[in-house]
Parts: structure tokens; C-alpha cells; sequence
């Protein structure tokens, strides 16, 4: 399947409000151009049987054309390439989900609605957009993160730590080192 990022930051000035507009990544196009090249490669041989394999790189163009979610002051405004869109106001909406690679808009009554063209890491632009009303739960981890160390085990296991511990744990270090290296410990052990 072909990657869904978010170029975010189209911003329109309306009588309404500012809004924000997410699409799915435009790159997306030269994937579908390179399906058809291929298609015509092997078409040919077969144009009865296989002529129908154009319409998956058409149906992948039509959808990155199309689809889009717009987060203006109103609410959210989703457009699909296949389906009927769905406008929802801000009243409605519970709150944002990600499924894989899918981010997920939940209303009041448990509907789940797909959001064309945002991603996790287009969740600082969907919080400005929102006017806050969208947590940004990425950039506040960062920063939460900045003045942490990150200390990798052998195994692979992490753990996140502050400057001053781990500065704490340098020091005991150094001291167990020490003095096991001094020969007077050796000759009381």
C-alpha cells in the first residue's frame, strides 16, 4: 500500500475562519505514473485480460486528487474519492484515534469517521489548526523528552532518564570502578 503523509499548512482565509487543509502526500502521484508505466510494459501482451489493471493506478490518482480534511472554526470538513463527504461540528466530535497508519475522528454517538491526509506526525499542525480543541500530545512528549537521557542496554531495553540522575548514576560508577581498581580493596576482599 502506498504511505499517506499530510501536507498540512494550505491555509485559506474565508469569511468564516482561517482553515487548514490536510491531503494525502502528492508523491503518491508519481507512484500511480510508475504502476502505469509498468502496466503498459505487460498490457500489451494481453490487452483483453489485463486492460483492467489501469483502473488501480487511475482509482490511487482520483484519491489523492480528492481527498482531503479541512479543520477550520466550524469544525472538521472531510472529503473521500469515493464516498459522500462528512462536515462535523466541533459539538460532535469525541476525539482523534489512530488505527496503523489510519487517523481515526470518533463523534458523541461512537461513530468513527477516516481523516484523509493526517498522520501522527501532522498532529502539532491539526492542534493549531483546532485552535487547541486537539491536544498536541507529540510536541509535548518532545519537550517532555529534551531533558532526559536515554540510556540503551545491551538488549535493547531504553529507559529515559533525567540529566541529574543520570549524572548520579556516572558518579556511583565511577566510585565502584575506582575502587575496585585500587589493589589495598583487592587485598581485603
Amino acid at each position: 500500500m502506498v504511505a499517506m503523509s499530510s501536507d498540512a499548512g494550505k491555509t485559506e482565509h474565508t469569511d468564516r475562519a482561517e482553515t487548514t487543509e490536510f491531503r494525502p502526500d502528492r508523491g503518491n502521484l508519481f507512484a500511480a505514473v510508475l504502476i502505469i508505466a509498468v502496466g503498459m510494459l505487460v498490457i500489451p501482451s494481453a490487452p483483453l485480460y489485463l486492460g483492467w489493471l489501469l483502473l488501480i493506478p487511475l482509482a490511487l490518482i482520483l484519491w489523492v486528487v480528492r481527498a482531503r480534511t479541512v479543520v477550520g472554526g466550524r469544525g472538521i470538513d472531510i472529503r473521500y474519492a469515493f464516498r459522500g463527504g462528512r462536515t462535523i461540528r466541533w459539538e460532535d466530535v469525541s476525539g482523534i484515534g489512530f488505527k496503523g497508519s489510519r487517523a481515526l475522528l470518533t463523534t458523541r454517538d461512537g461513530t468513527e469517521h477516516a481523516m484523509p491526509g493526517v498522520t501522527f506526525n501532522s498532529l502539532p499542525q491539526l492542534a493549531e489548526a483546532s485552535q487547541g480543541r486537539i491536544p498536541d500530545v507529540l510536541t509535548s512528549a518532545q519537550e517532555a523528552a529534551d531533558d532526559k537521557v536515554t540510556i540503551i542496554h545491551r538488549d535493547g531495553q531504553q529507559i529515559l532518564i533525567s540529566k541529574e540522575e543520570y549524572a548520579a548514576r556516572q558518579a556511583a560508577q565511577q566510585a565502584n570502578r575506582s575502587s575496585s581498581d585500587n589493589p589495598e580493596n583487592l587485598k581485603e576482599q
